[in-house]
């Protein structure tokens, strides 16, 4: 398939040209005088600064990647190591260059150059146009979860500054990505929502390319047609001296040109074939001055389709003799193939059949050499994406660590100054203590002595008291703000779960429990929709309240990363795996004292067009609920975190479904709560085994009547005492 395109004035994808008998002519590229009216302007004598810039420029405007190349290398040279915005655009126009040469490899190390500056000079616009530069390069290394993530991220931060331009860009080049991998409905979709954007903003051009990608991602042929019409109305005179524009109608006529002729050949009707003829009569030789040979040759093909579906065999057959020349070492073999075999088709046609199977013998050797090609394409992929993936990890690693260890510096900081804090107040009340001890003393054996002062004693006296007063008071402020500081981390955690909008438009029948044991919570739960699968996680982290809820930030955050695609969601065991070596390159632990951090973690995969769970569960027990028989779902009985026996993977493990099923996940706070009789102070577990004849029993009936129940049984057991941990329980009907 086609290399997409890098950037957003270079979408160099030309279609259709028909120029019978035209010799084949040299390509002269339409930026060099603007080019050699820089280069004059360069003088022996000009600062160093300067001719960077003026090289910068070259590489900015000029339309053919090794010029390109040449300049943006030669503005490095001569470039301030301090000028961030120049060294992020030339970074940009070498990495685009490589692109342009079907180089990924090396366009991806430039691009993340680019990308350091930007987040130096902190211009998001920059960092959008990287992500969106990065994710192309992934796109074309077959490397689907950097190429999505790093879409994701451009689509956020173009969400952010409000810029529609950059969004619908961004979009349309989703809409390639997905189309390349065959995700046609899919494509369609983000393409659609380009349409929305550019029509918002009346980005004509933009707008015209829109209609012309929707158009060729349809399989209806005269769906198709409406849009590459619509396409082409847009393009008027108006637009004619717009480079991008240009490009688009020339793809736009090529587009219409073929499918009607496509339906031609289907419905064997004139009109159509005769439509095609019109479209292929205004092309020109438009493609022969671009220098593009290859689509040349395509539009041949189409107009001898055209003259041998009305028996013109003859001039058929002079049509793709006399543009062979064009057959060079560059054309893609698989076009090649196509070529001979039209032109066997149309021997036959004329009963030359010693030709006829000379281009069939041709046809098919292109056509095993581009099955050969194809196959080393394949293998140089894995070998590139094992690289990248190296690469990545340890990007990740030096991420975290980085996060790590600004984690511990800031906790420093905050414990030290509330240390200090605490240390100078002691001093300060015991000063004040000692002071006004001293102050009564002297005034008691002077009492006798000096009886007219006794009031003026008792002012002062109370004056000091009031002092230590308001000391107390600014402590009780302290000890409001932290409680302040907590309440808000507890907003930010209940922001950082999934909402319960999010669960019922997931899982339209549900019942959600969630009660922290503190303001803050180490228990946490998420949804997703990853593709055809419903996913639902439940975990519970070391420990509770803000240890915890360190821990379930960390976790959270991770899993956005681990359960993003359809194929993190179908293998839940890995997604633990790769949880587990978060964890433990992420918290340093002691394991001589045999603790450590981690988390107990159950997730489900719901296939509901196939009525099938995958599931893995990491030292957890799920329940689920069939015609009033409960079937307990075991997983590993190791945590996500170091343990003293680990197994090498977590399980993924599959159930088949029934309609009707209740599915119940959830965390160790409901059975270890202590209650019972007031008698025994320390209280007793509410254990397991009641917990799971409270959900059989009540399963059939209404989530909003189970949840009563369930915070009644809870209340009733604990007969006033004290949570003693976090408790959620998450409930699926099927």
């Amino acid at each position: 398939m086609k290399k997409f395109v890098f950037s957003l004035f270079l979408t160099l994808t030309a279609f259709c040209v028909l120029a019978q008998n035209a010799e084949k002519e040299s390509y002269a590229d339409p930026t060099q005088p603007l080019v050699d009216s820089i280069l004059a302007l360069i003088t022996p004598d000009m600062p160093d600064t300067a001719k960077a810039r003026q090289y910068r420029n070259i590489g900015k405007i000029s339309g053919t990647p090794d010029t390109v190349l040449k300049y943006s290398t030669l503005s490095l040279e001569y470039c301030n190591n301090s000028d961030w915005q120049l060294l992020a655009d030339n970074y940009d126009y070498i990495s685009w260059s490589y692109y342009m040469k079907n180089e990924p490899r090396p366009s991806l190390d430039y691009m993340f150059k680019s990308l350091s500056f930007g987040e130096k000079l902190n211009d998001k616009a920059i960092i959008a146009n990287c992500f969106v530069s990065i994710a192309k390069c992934y796109s074309e290394l077959n490397y689907r979860d950097s190429t999505f993530h790093y879409f994701n991220k451009a689509v956020d931060i173009y969400t952010e500054i409000k810029d529609s331009s950059g969004l619908a860009y961004t979009l349309r080049s989703i809409g390639f990505a997905k189309q390349s991998l065959g995700f046609t409905q899919s494509a369609i979709e983000y393409y659609t929502k380009a349409v929305e954007l550019d029509s918002a903003v009346n980005n004509i051009p933009y707008l015209a390319g829109d209609y012309h990608y929707l158009g060729m991602a349809m399989e209806d042929k005269r769906q198709a047609l409406g849009y590459l019409k619509k396409s082409l109305s847009l393009l008027n005179s108006k637009y004619d001296d717009d480079y991008y524009a240009n490009i688009i109608k020339n793809e736009t006529l090529q587009g219409l040109a073929s499918t009607y002729m496509k339906i031609a050949k289907e419905t064997n009707e004139k009109e159509y074939a005769d439509s095609a003829y019109i479209y292929i009569k205004r092309i020109g030789n438009t493609l022969l001055q671009l220098g593009e040979y290859d689509y040349h040759l395509i539009i041949c093909r189409t107009y001898a389709e055209y003259l041998s579906f009305y028996g013109k065999n003859k001039e058929a057959l002079n049509v793709l003799l006399e543009n062979a020349k064009y057959l060079t070492d560059d054309i893609n073999d698989n076009e090649i193939a196509k070529y001979y075999d039209l032109l066997s088709e149309i021997y036959t046609s004329l009963g030359d059949y010693k030709n006829a199977l000379a281009c069939y013998v041709k046809m098919h050797a292109y056509k095993t050499a581009y099955a050969n090609d194809s196959t080393l394409n394949v293998l140089t992929d894995f070998q590139i994406e094992q690289t990248v993936k190296i690469h990545e990890a340890e990007k990740r690693e030096l991420e975290a660590e980085t996060h790590r260890l600004e984690i511990i510096r800031t906790s420093l900081i905050i414990g030290l100054v509330l240390v200090l804090a605490v240390v100078v107040l002691i001093f300060i009340m015991l000063i004040i203590k000692r002071k006004a001890n001293q102050e009564l003393l002297y005034k008691n054996q002077m009492l006798d002595q000096q009886n007219s002062e006794i009031m003026a004693q008792r002012e002062e006296i109370e004056a000091q008291r009031d002092v230590i007063a308001n000391q107390w008071h600014e402590v009780d402020n302290i000890n409001k703000k932290l409680i302040d500081s907590i309440n808000y981390a507890r907003r930010i955690q209940y922001a950082a779960i999934s909402l319960k909008t999010e669960v019922d438009k997931v899982f339209p029948q549900n019942m959600v429990f969630y009660r922290p044991c503190d303001i803050v919570s180490g228990d946490f739960y998420r949804v997703a929709q990853c593709g055809k699968y419903r996913v639902l996680i439940i975990a519970d982290c070391t420990g509770h309240g803000i240890p915890g809820a360190f821990l379930s930030m960390l976790g959270i955050s991770a899993l956005k990363e681990f359960c993003a695609t359809e194929e993190d969601a179908a293998n839940p065991g890995t997604i633990l795996d790769r949880m587990r070596n978060f964890i433990k390159s992420t918290l340093i632990s002691d394991l001589k004292d045999g603790i450590d951090d981690g988390m107990d973690m159950t997730i489900c995969s719901f296939d509901l067009e196939a009525m099938e769970m995958r599931y893995a569960i990491a030292n957890q027990t799920a329940l689920v609920i069939r015609d009033g028989e409960a079937i307990k779902l075991n997983g590993d009985r190791m945590p996500v975190g170091r343990y003293v026996i680990e197994k090498e993977h977590f399980t993924t493990q599959t159930m088949p479904l029934k309609e009707g099923d209740v599915v119940y996940c959830f965390t160790d706070g409901i059975q270890d709560q202590l209650g019972g009789d007031l008698k025994n102070e320390i209280g007793e577990k509410f254990l397991r085994r009641n917990l799971l004849n409270l959900l059989t029993a009540n399963h059939a009936k209404p989530f909003n009547t189970q949840l009563k129940l369930l915070d009644k049984a809870i209340t009733t057991w604990s007969n006033g005492r004290q949570q003693v941990d976090d408790m959620t329980l998450i409930s699926i009907r099927v």
